[in-house]
């Protein structure tokens, strides 16, 4: 009993460390460069879990066709590159990790809100009254900042990394099932990879200081995070159902927010805890109430 609280509460720890990890980082790298490097060695992590997952499932894993795989690799730069690469250069730029987290949290928002024009859906009462409590909860937590305390290339670039992943996502959606999850992710780490090498030799001036805690903030990213919380995602996915899996998510803007203020100081108002809370709420609502009607 005691294992099935604690392992989802160590997820969202995980999880959400990832700003905090890319908030240290990015003091001692460029954006893209360490990225680079993550998925570089999250790439060799993951071939090497592929044969121990072979030998779990009995057998040999599924071999997509190359349309799936070239589709993967798409979600992959769009995930790992775009996505993370917008979140982390905003974070370069001064945009605090909770902010972060909470603007690209509102991804489910976005997808109910495109579903609406692009497949003709219509939102459930409950699920348009959790569209407007996430985004007022935004607004609560943005609103202040508005004044000069949030730097516009920041944020401008992590709704880059909204649309990104969202756009990721509904394409994963619709091949997730085509491709075994481990090697899908091979596939992605290794796309996100190629996408940074060039970003570094075009567009960034790469540059590492070689400090302790950079050498930290990677391990972590690459071991804690890309391989840890993997990990556990693997086994409460087959422990319990993905609605409750996917619950946990809401939990992580406002666990980021906490740490980010305990550990770097970044303003934490009743006001800011309140949107925080709201958002999470309302991207509950729209997640929990996703079924198609009948």
């Amino acid at each position: 009993m005691l294992f099935r609280i604690i392992l989802p509460l160590v997820f969202v720890f995980l999880w959400s460390s990832a700003f905090l990890a890319a908030k240290v980082g990015v003091q001692y790298s460029t954006p893209f460069t360490m990225l680079l490097l993550r998925f570089a060695l999250v790439s060799l992590v993951f071939a090497a879990m592929l044969p121990f997952a072979r030998a779990w499932r009995r057998g040999e894993l599924p071999r997509p066709g190359l349309s799936v795989v070239g589709l993967t690799a798409i979600v992959g730069v769009a995930l790992h590159g775009v996505y993370l690469g917008s979140v982390f250069f905003a974070i370069s730029v001064g945009l605090s990790a909770g902010i972060s987290a909470l603007i690209v949290s509102m991804q489910p928002l976005l997808a109910s809100v495109l579903a609406i024009f692009l497949f003709n859906e219509r939102l459930r009462p409950v699920q348009s009254a959790g569209l407007l409590a996430g985004i007022a909860g935004v607004f609560i937590v943005l609103l202040p900042k508005m004044g000069g305390g949030m730097p516009p290339l920041g944020l401008f670039s992590v709704c880059c990394g909204l649309v990104a992943v969202t756009g990721g996502t509904l394409l994963q959606k619709r091949i997730g099932d085509k491709i075994d999850l481990l090697a899908g992710n091979l596939v992605q780490a290794m796309a996100a990879s190629a996408f940074l090498a060039v970003i570094c030799l075009t567009v960034e001036t790469p540059q590492v200081s070689w400090q302790m805690p950079f050498f930290l903030a990677l391990a972590w990213q690459v071991i804690m995070v890309s391989a840890g919380a993997y990990v556990i995602l693997m086994v409460l996915i087959k422990r319990d159902s993905m609605a409750a899996v996917s619950s946990l998510m809401f939990l992580v803007p406002p666990v980021t927010a906490v740490i980010a203020a305990a550990g770097f100081g970044e303003p934490l108002t009743l006001a800011s805890i309140t949107g925080f809370a709201m958002s999470s709420a309302g991207v509950y609502l729209v997640t929990a109430n996703s079924r198609p009607r009948k």
